[in-house]
């Protein structure tokens, strides 16, 4: 790996360096070192679609939801439709809005509550339609359908949820209980 640094150092556009690096930094679990070399390649490929989705799964290794969810936006555009990218919108966009949902209870202004409250609806509306998209592809799917019903109950949509948790049951799956944080 030193001898990769000093080559990319002297060699900053060699794509194969970085390449090489970064599988170094990945087998020896430096997450750190990963990074940097990726931030690297992707000045290079900023369109490389491997190296958009190394960077939005190593960002939620490190729960940084929203630049996982950028990545994966990227990665939408690039080939769109592609249901493991949408699957990663869709847990980005969850994860944010519960992060956000769970917040307003611990605002002591009221105006940050609904900054808060209003940042988990839409994080949570963004959710819903990627979480109904990959429902009608993979009807079965207990994971998305369970988080598309803490959704709805986040969002107040009762009879979305009761639907929701219906299917859930009819699965044999655990059904979601209301009102509870997710």
């Amino acid at each position: 790996l030193s001898v990769l640094e000093e080559g990319i150092s002297q060699y900053p556009q060699n794509f194969g360096m970085l390449s090489t690096a970064i599988n170094c930094c990945i087998e020896q679990k430096d997450d750190a070192g990963v990074q940097r070399y990726l931030t690297k390649a992707l000045a290079l490929r900023p369109n490389d679609e491997q190296l958009l989705r190394m960077q939005g799964k190593l960002y939620e290794d490190n729960q940084e939801f929203d630049k996982a969810l950028d990545a994966y936006v990227k990665l939408n555009v690039l080939d769109p439709n592609r249901l493991s990218t949408m699957e990663h919108i869709a847990l980005n966009y969850y994860n944010l809005g519960v992060i956000n949902f769970n917040k307003v209870s611990l605002q002591d202004r009221e105006s940050d509550a609904q900054l808060y409250s209003a940042q988990a609806d839409a994080y949570f509306g963004s959710a819903v339609n990627y979480l109904e998209h990959i429902i009608s592809t993979n009807p079965t799917s207990v994971k998305y359908l369970q988080a598309l019903a803490v959704s709805y109950d986040c969002l107040g949509k009762v009879r979305e949820f009761d639907m929701t948790n219906q299917k859930l049951a009819n699965l044999g799956a655990a059904t979601v209980e209301a009102n509870v944080t997710p």
